[in-house]
């Protein structure tokens, strides 16, 4: 064979190679996000691994190949959403960064620790509540994961919602001058996120009782403002609650 046929034989081998490398890497890309919407509305025990090979367009057997079974399957699709979440959450770490450091040597006020929670809050609901089916299944595998938490729980906390809570403990520390470690800001951090959460946790619920039939850009702005007063309030009962005059002690 000649130099210039053997030069073509592996230049079309390579090019098979990184095209089945790349057709590999699509089923499995296929294969997590229809398993975060099966486990998401199913769980991990009612979702079933045909279904999720179905919606991902491939056969069952390719679960196997992939990720070794369902379980594998279940750890990468949180991973996958705890990835996503991660990424905004950083950058927000970055966006905040020189805020945070402010509230550490004690340049920043209460009031604009106010405006920045605020602001987060809006920021990370419109995140929730904007985003159509993609954002409802992740939040739908995020509250199976919470209620019922699995291996998968670890990875979502670690990459998410751990970080994301001392950021807004940092916040609120600063509001009602109180370190962000006690345990009254760290309460209220957690009834905060909660709160967001719930918006989208309890969706039906929430347009049912607000005779809302969906929650479009109007809900999403009155929802905003409930919240930002909520957090203004963090300020003015700081000097009244119980908890916060026994964490100050």
């Amino acid at each position: 064979m000649s130099l210039s046929a053997q030069l073509q034989q592996s230049t079309h081998y390579h090019d098979h190679a990184s095209f089945s490398e790349k057709a590999q890497d699509d089923t499995r890309q296929r294969l997590i996000q229809a398993a975060v919407s099966v486990f998401g509305s199913q769980g991990f025990e009612g979702a079933s691994t045909r279904r999720i090979a179905a919606l991902a367009g491939t056969n069952i057997s390719s679960i196997a190949y992939h990720f070794g079974g369902k379980e594998n399957l279940y750890l990468a699709a949180a991973d996958y959403i705890a990835q996503e979440f991660g990424k905004k959450v950083a950058k927000v770490e970055v966006f905040l960064a020189e805020e945070l450091g402010g509230i550490k040597s004690g340049s920043l006020s209460p009031q604009e620790a106010v405006a920045l929670l605020q602001r987060l809050c809006s920021e990370w609901l419109d995140g929730m509540l904007v985003k159509k089916k993609q954002g409802h299944e992740w939040a739908w595998f995020v509250v199976r994961e919470k209620a019922n938490p699995t291996k998968a729980f670890d990875r979502l906390y670690d990459a998410c919602f751990g970080r994301f809570l001392d950021i807004l403990a940092e916040l609120i520390g600063c509001i009602q001058q109180l370190p962000a470690q006690s345990i009254s800001v760290r309460l209220q951090a957690v009834l905060l996120l909660g709160k967001m959460l719930s918006f989208e946790r309890e969706r039906a619920t929430v347009t049912r009782y607000l005779g809302w039939k969906t929650l479009d850009e109007t809900a999403r702005n009155i929802i905003r403002d409930a919240i930002n007063e909520e957090v203004a309030y963090l300020l003015d009962r700081s000097e009244n609650s119980p908890l916060c005059q026994r964490s100050a002690k």
